[in-house]
């Protein structure tokens, strides 16, 4: 039996492009606090501290806002080595990107105030070409009023 039901089109997402990005922090940011010990040698126990937070994330050209996920995480001691202000990952199976920033224990503590102040919401970004699969970050910002 034929079915004469037309197909719906395929959804096609357009290409991660690099440039200036615009970013706007959704609500529901998470904190995350820890320790675990890397068995080395030597043995040592090392801090993680990161926070997740949900994103509208708009590309150079404003035709198209992919749903996201921004993670900010401060440096291990272990990592001495930053090249990039971060990455950009597309998700395999679903239409989202990953944002990974990378910052310092400072700015991590003023972010994290920010936030919790409901200070920040708007941010940009500029994604340099893709590299092994992602996005380097070459730099990124957020600004608010003082009053």
């Amino acid at each position: 039996m034929k079915s004469n039901a037309k197909r719906k089109p395929a959804l096609k997402l357009p290409d991660v492009e690099p440039g200036d990005w615009r970013g706007e922090i959704l609500d529901g940011c998470t904190v995350n606090f820890g320790q675990v010990v890397q068995p080395g040698p030597p043995r040592q126990s090392v801090e993680f501290t990161y926070m997740i937070m949900p994103a509208a994330l708009t590309m150079p050209s404003g035709r198209f806002t992919w749903p996201g996920v921004i993670m900010i995480m401060t440096p291990t001691p272990m990592k001495t080595e930053h090249p990039d202000a971060g990455h950009l990952f597309k998700a395999e199976h679903l239409p989202s990107l990953h944002l990974s920033l990378e910052v310092t224990r400072g700015q991590f503590s003023d972010v994290l105030a920010m936030l919790e102040a409901k200070r920040l919401k708007q941010f940009h970004f500029t994604v340099e070409e893709a590299i092994g699969g992602s996005w380097p970050v070459f730099s990124w910002g957020m600004a608010t009023a003082l009053s």
